[in-house]
Protein backbone atom coordinates (compact mmCIF):
# COMPACT_ATOMS: atom_id res chain seq x y z
CA UNK A 1 0.00 0.00 0.00
CA UNK A 2 1.43 3.54 -1.35
CA UNK A 3 2.09 5.99 1.74
CA UNK A 4 -0.15 8.30 0.33
CA UNK A 5 -2.62 5.78 0.51
CA UNK A 6 -2.51 5.47 3.99
CA UNK A 7 -2.08 9.22 4.62
CA UNK A 8 -5.24 9.74 3.09
CA UNK A 9 -6.97 7.00 4.94
CA UNK A 10 -5.16 7.79 7.94
CA UNK A 11 -6.81 11.62 7.58
CA UNK A 12 -9.92 10.43 6.72
CA UNK A 13 -10.54 8.47 10.16
CA UNK A 14 -9.18 11.54 12.22
CA UNK A 15 -11.34 13.83 10.50
CA UNK A 16 -14.38 11.76 10.82
CA UNK A 17 -13.94 10.95 14.53
CA UNK A 18 -13.30 15.40 15.45
CA UNK A 19 -16.09 16.33 17.07
CA UNK A 20 -18.37 19.11 16.19
CA UNK A 21 -17.92 22.47 17.85
CA UNK A 22 -20.90 23.67 20.25
CA UNK A 23 -21.79 26.99 19.28
CA UNK A 24 -21.12 29.50 21.90
CA UNK A 25 -24.00 31.63 23.18
CA UNK A 26 -23.53 35.10 24.90
CA UNK A 27 -27.25 34.55 25.86
CA UNK A 28 -27.46 34.62 29.82
CA UNK A 29 -29.21 31.27 30.62
CA UNK A 30 -31.45 32.00 34.20
CA UNK A 31 -32.26 29.21 36.18
CA UNK A 32 -35.55 29.81 38.31
CA UNK A 33 -34.62 28.13 41.54
CA UNK A 34 -38.27 26.76 43.33
CA UNK A 35 -39.68 28.85 46.03
CA UNK A 36 -38.94 28.31 49.18
CA UNK A 37 -40.90 26.55 51.78
CA UNK A 38 -41.72 28.48 54.65
CA UNK A 39 -40.87 26.67 57.78
CA UNK A 40 -43.93 25.48 59.87
CA UNK A 41 -42.35 27.58 62.93
CA UNK A 42 -41.95 30.85 61.09
CA UNK A 43 -44.60 33.50 61.23
CA UNK A 44 -44.59 36.93 59.91
CA UNK A 45 -45.25 39.40 62.91
CA UNK A 46 -44.63 42.48 62.06
CA UNK A 47 -47.45 45.47 62.35
CA UNK A 48 -50.77 45.16 60.06
CA UNK A 49 -53.04 47.90 59.22
CA UNK A 50 -56.39 47.47 61.05
CA UNK A 51 -58.70 47.80 63.38
CA UNK A 52 -57.96 44.76 65.96
CA UNK A 53 -60.27 44.58 68.90
CA UNK A 54 -60.11 41.02 71.63
CA UNK A 55 -63.09 39.45 70.21
CA UNK A 56 -61.89 37.68 67.13
CA UNK A 57 -60.00 34.25 66.12
CA UNK A 58 -56.24 34.71 67.12
CA UNK A 59 -53.59 32.20 65.94
CA UNK A 60 -51.05 31.08 68.71
CA UNK A 61 -47.52 32.04 67.35
CA UNK A 62 -45.80 30.67 70.75
CA UNK A 63 -44.46 31.70 74.75
CA UNK A 64 -42.26 34.60 73.98
CA UNK A 65 -39.63 35.92 76.50
CA UNK A 66 -40.95 39.71 77.62
CA UNK A 67 -37.53 41.05 77.68
CA UNK A 68 -35.28 39.37 74.47
CA UNK A 69 -38.60 38.71 72.07
CA UNK A 70 -37.14 35.67 71.32
CA UNK A 71 -39.80 32.53 71.09
CA UNK A 72 -39.03 29.14 73.04
CA UNK A 73 -38.46 26.78 70.15
CA UNK A 74 -38.28 23.85 72.35
CA UNK A 75 -42.21 24.22 73.67
CA UNK A 76 -44.40 24.82 70.46
CA UNK A 77 -42.30 24.77 67.63
CA UNK A 78 -40.99 20.92 68.80
CA UNK A 79 -44.96 20.03 69.37
CA UNK A 80 -45.79 21.57 65.34
CA UNK A 81 -42.86 19.56 64.22
CA UNK A 82 -43.98 16.32 65.74
CA UNK A 83 -47.48 16.78 64.74
CA UNK A 84 -46.35 17.69 61.10
CA UNK A 85 -44.05 14.72 60.96
CA UNK A 86 -46.90 12.23 61.80
CA UNK A 87 -49.70 13.85 60.10
CA UNK A 88 -48.43 13.10 56.32
CA UNK A 89 -45.83 16.71 56.20
CA UNK A 90 -48.88 18.81 54.62
CA UNK A 91 -47.63 22.00 53.95
CA UNK A 92 -51.17 23.27 52.72
CA UNK A 93 -53.14 22.07 55.76
CA UNK A 94 -51.10 23.06 58.77
CA UNK A 95 -52.42 23.26 61.74
CA UNK A 96 -53.18 26.63 63.51
CA UNK A 97 -53.18 26.52 66.77
CA UNK A 98 -56.19 29.14 68.11
CA UNK A 99 -58.16 31.38 70.57
CA UNK A 100 -61.63 33.06 70.12
CA UNK A 101 -63.63 34.76 71.92
CA UNK A 102 -66.99 35.87 71.43
CA UNK A 103 -68.16 39.09 72.00
CA UNK A 104 -71.45 38.52 73.37
CA UNK A 105 -73.09 37.58 76.65
CA UNK A 106 -73.71 33.58 77.05
CA UNK A 107 -77.01 33.17 78.37
CA UNK A 108 -76.53 28.82 78.82
CA UNK A 109 -74.37 26.42 80.13
CA UNK A 110 -71.49 27.17 82.50
CA UNK A 111 -70.84 30.55 80.69
CA UNK A 112 -73.89 31.93 81.90
CA UNK A 113 -74.00 35.90 82.36
CA UNK A 114 -69.84 35.84 81.02
CA UNK A 115 -68.54 35.52 77.62
CA UNK A 116 -67.35 32.61 76.28
CA UNK A 117 -63.91 31.79 74.30
CA UNK A 118 -62.80 28.56 72.72
CA UNK A 119 -59.35 27.66 72.14
CA UNK A 120 -58.27 24.60 69.64
CA UNK A 121 -55.02 23.10 69.94
CA UNK A 122 -53.08 20.09 68.69
CA UNK A 123 -54.39 17.69 71.05
CA UNK A 124 -57.65 19.62 72.73
CA UNK A 125 -60.61 21.71 72.27
CA UNK A 126 -60.49 24.07 75.45
CA UNK A 127 -63.82 26.07 76.13
CA UNK A 128 -64.90 28.50 79.08
CA UNK A 129 -65.48 31.64 80.02
CA UNK A 130 -63.80 34.89 80.53
CA UNK A 131 -64.08 38.29 81.98
CA UNK A 132 -62.75 41.48 80.74
CA UNK A 133 -62.95 44.35 82.99
CA UNK A 134 -61.05 47.57 83.80
CA UNK A 135 -59.04 45.28 86.64
CA UNK A 136 -57.99 42.89 83.43
CA UNK A 137 -58.96 39.82 81.72
CA UNK A 138 -59.25 36.36 83.75
CA UNK A 139 -59.99 33.25 81.77
CA UNK A 140 -62.05 30.14 83.66
CA UNK A 141 -61.41 27.09 82.30
CA UNK A 142 -63.89 23.65 84.12
CA UNK A 143 -62.10 20.55 83.26
CA UNK A 144 -66.00 19.90 81.46
CA UNK A 145 -64.53 22.11 78.32
CA UNK A 146 -61.92 20.31 78.03
CA UNK A 147 -62.22 17.67 74.87
CA UNK A 148 -59.34 15.71 73.76
CA UNK A 149 -58.94 15.41 69.93
CA UNK A 150 -57.68 11.64 68.91
CA UNK A 151 -54.51 11.91 67.61
CA UNK A 152 -51.45 9.65 66.50
CA UNK A 153 -49.22 12.08 68.01
CA UNK A 154 -51.42 13.03 71.37
CA UNK A 155 -48.88 10.96 73.53
CA UNK A 156 -45.77 12.12 72.01
CA UNK A 157 -43.49 13.91 74.54
CA UNK A 158 -43.35 17.46 72.42
CA UNK A 159 -47.27 17.93 72.63
CA UNK A 160 -48.16 16.33 75.66
CA UNK A 161 -45.45 19.35 76.98
CA UNK A 162 -46.98 21.74 74.97
CA UNK A 163 -50.35 21.01 76.13
CA UNK A 164 -49.78 21.04 79.65
CA UNK A 165 -47.93 24.68 79.23
CA UNK A 166 -50.69 25.81 76.99
CA UNK A 167 -53.26 25.37 79.40
CA UNK A 168 -51.23 26.19 82.40
CA UNK A 169 -50.37 29.99 81.10
CA UNK A 170 -54.43 30.06 79.64
CA UNK A 171 -55.47 29.32 83.07
CA UNK A 172 -53.31 31.80 84.85
CA UNK A 173 -54.07 34.82 82.22
CA UNK A 174 -54.94 38.05 84.42
CA UNK A 175 -53.88 40.52 81.26
CA UNK A 176 -53.99 41.71 77.74
CA UNK A 177 -52.14 43.57 75.48
CA UNK A 178 -52.93 44.35 71.83
CA UNK A 179 -50.44 45.98 69.38
CA UNK A 180 -51.28 45.79 65.71
CA UNK A 181 -52.03 42.59 64.89
CA UNK A 182 -50.88 41.00 68.42
CA UNK A 183 -52.83 40.18 70.94
CA UNK A 184 -50.79 39.71 74.23
CA UNK A 185 -51.61 37.42 77.08
CA UNK A 186 -49.99 37.78 80.20
CA UNK A 187 -50.35 36.15 84.05
CA UNK A 188 -47.91 33.04 84.80
CA UNK A 189 -45.03 34.45 86.79
CA UNK A 190 -41.68 34.08 84.78
CA UNK A 191 -40.13 35.74 81.26
CA UNK A 192 -43.04 34.55 78.82
CA UNK A 193 -45.99 35.78 77.79
CA UNK A 194 -48.67 34.01 74.59
CA UNK A 195 -48.66 35.49 71.84
CA UNK A 196 -51.06 35.44 68.79
CA UNK A 197 -51.47 36.97 65.36
CA UNK A 198 -54.96 38.07 64.51
CA UNK A 199 -56.42 35.83 61.70
CA UNK A 200 -58.45 36.62 59.28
Amino acid sequence: MSRCLIFLLFSVIIFSCKEDEIPISNEEVIVENPPKQKHICDFDISDKEGNFELYRKWEFVGFQDIQTGEFDQNTTCSARIAHFALNGEDFDNLLKISLEFEKEISESGNCADLRSFEARTIARIIEGCYEDDADGISMVIDSKGITEIPSNVANTLPVHHFENTFLEYLSAVKVYQIESNKLYLYGKEGRYRMTFLALE
